[in-house]
């Protein structure tokens, strides 16, 4: 197991790319949880997936700490936040075409976005890590003491923490 100067190294090491691609990379919308944890035994950052309604199994819940998640139900930016203003309108003219070749479209439908961003050579991971590493950044900064002290009460008791 990691001690606590291990632990606390470890996360201040961390850049926030570090802590929030993992969850990224195992989020799928409305289907899975993605959550960036480390392994106290190893001492390895990873991302793990949950399914909805599926919890962590507990028997392991000494061996890791959770650093972020992404729930399932959580929508990772609209067309708007993503795409620039001129993307946006170019967007906007994919979807009508699309509207109008089939007779069964469905506008809410998030792989428009994918497509879209495919035929324009978008990345559209890149721009949901940079929209959620400017949000986390602002309150990893606001909050670094109290984000810090919970994870580390995770682990140790309250009576052994040196803050």
């Amino acid at each position: 197991m990691l001690s606590e100067e291990e632990l606390r190294r470890l996360i201040e090491s961390l850049t926030i790319r570090e802590i929030i691609e993992p969850a990224l990379d195992n989020w799928i919308a409305y289907e899975s949880t993605g959550k960036t944890i480390i392994n106290l035994k190893t001492g390895k950052v990873q991302g793990i997936s949950l399914n909805a309604n599926e919890l962590l199994d507990m028997t392991h819940i000494n061996e890791h700490i959770e650093l972020y998640q992404i729930e399932s139900e959580e929508v990772l930016y609209d067309e708007e936040e993503i795409l620039d203003d001129d993307e946006y309108e170019r967007f906007i003219d994919f979807k009508l075409k699309k509207e109008e070749e089939n007779e069964y479209f469905d506008e809410y439908d998030p792989e428009l976005l994918d497509e879209f961003c495919k035929m324009e050579s978008i990345d559209k991971k890149e721009r949901q890590i940079k929209i959620l590493m400017e949000n986390y950044e602002e309150y990893h900064f606001n909050n670094y003491q109290d984000f810090e002290h919970s994870i580390i009460l995770t682990y140790y008791d309250e009576d052994d923490y040196t803050y």
